[in-house]
């Protein structure tokens, strides 16, 4: 069998379409479109009246949210302990003309918690100053920092459940500095 010449491959075969492309037909709309109108705003001090709309009053039933205030105790307790009074001070001004009792106990409590860290504290270096008899006193107050810094992780880890159920804050004790 002699070899065979290769076979150059054919071209495509087009067909014509069998019907014409229209292009797409577009309905004009049915009413006119008219440009919004403007009006000037009112000089300084003049009243304008609600547009024709006016004010739509929400649907029945609709409240305004409300912020939970586990989520503001919980905030405050964490801040607390590792910046101790600062966020107690704060939150407690907020929260103490709200209404809320239950807040308020435990914002309070948390800031006085939160003193009496800063007491032990500054008891500490003071201490830590005298020699002698002082540096034995510092390291013992500086062992009660630290387990006053549990205490608050204790406490702010406790809190949010506390609070759902009605019970008071969680600090194992308290000195009440601020009423």
């Amino acid at each position: 069998m002699p070899p065979q010449a290769p076979v150059p491959p054919q071209a495509p075969q087009y067909t014509a379409p069998q019907q014409p492309v229209q292009p797409p037909q577009y309905a004009a709309p049915q009413q006119p479109v008219q440009p919004p109108q403007y009006t000037a705003p009112p000089a300084a001090g003049q009243y304008q009246a609600p547009p024709p709309g006016g004010y739509q009053q929400p649907p029945l039933g609709y409240q305004q949210p409300i912020a939970d205030p586990v989520s503001n105790v919980t905030l405050n307790y964490w801040l607390s302990v590792f910046f101790t009074w600062i966020p107690a001070l704060i939150f407690f001004l907020i929260e103490k003309d709200k209404g809320n009792q239950q807040a308020y106990a435990y914002h309070r409590d948390n800031l006085n918690f939160s003193l009496l860290r800063v007491g032990v504290v500054i008891a500490t270096w003071i201490l830590g100053a005298i020699p002698f008899l002082g540096g034995f006193l510092a390291v013992i107050l500086g062992i009660g920092s630290l387990v006053l810094f549990i205490f608050h992780i204790i406490a702010a880890a406790k809190a949010p459940e506390n609070y759902r159920r009605g019970e008071q804050p969680g600090f194992i004790f308290n000195i009440p500095l601020v009423k």
